[in-house]
């Protein structure tokens, strides 16, 4: 008799054990990682560079255009994105070769609360070509070091 009183009591502290193992789990997607780049044409900031960003929203290889700006005066511009998700972000100017760098915001689990990205996109006077949609570089979530990390597809871009 004295366990079945007990029963409800269990469930109510079982419950919300629950919600609060839940609540931590969903903290991974509470904050964004902030990217910031910085379009450059030797020492020189490109303004009005136009940066645009897609996801791959269904893991499906289709990317899907999400957000677009414009560098200011500085060369600057920036993206805040979800974890979790797969980015590819294209910078284009006129007259120059357009540059794409993937992001795969997987962070496996860890909970973030606030990280940043930072990175240079060194323009080159030309003509886009087959490869121009090659990403030259990949930003990952490097789990030992518990920081984004970049790899470059050759010497083309720099993370600061």
């Amino acid at each position: 008799m004295k366990y079945i009183k007990l029963l409800p009591i269990a469930l109510i502290v079982s419950l919300v054990a629950v919600q609060q193992v839940s609540a931590q789990f969903s903290a991974i997607n509470i904050n964004k990682l902030e990217v910031y780049g910085f379009a450059r044409l030797g020492d020189e900031s490109v303004k009005k560079a136009v940066a645009t960003l897609y996801e791959d929203q269904e893991n499906n290889g289709k990317w899907v255009q999400v957000q677009q700006m414009k560098s200011n005066i500085n060369g600057e511009f920036g993206f805040k994105l979800d974890y979790n998700s797969k980015y590819v972000i294209e910078i284009a100017k006129a007259n120059y070769i357009s540059k794409r760098i993937s992001f795969d915001t997987n962070v496996y689990g860890k909970t973030i609360h606030s990280l940043d990205f930072y990175f240079n996109v060194d323009f080159i006077p030309g003509v886009n070509t087959a490869n121009s949609e090659i990403p030259v570089g990949n930003v990952f979530y490097h789990v030992q070091k518990n920081k984004f990390d970049y790899e470059l597809n050759g010497e083309k871009a720099q993370a600061q």
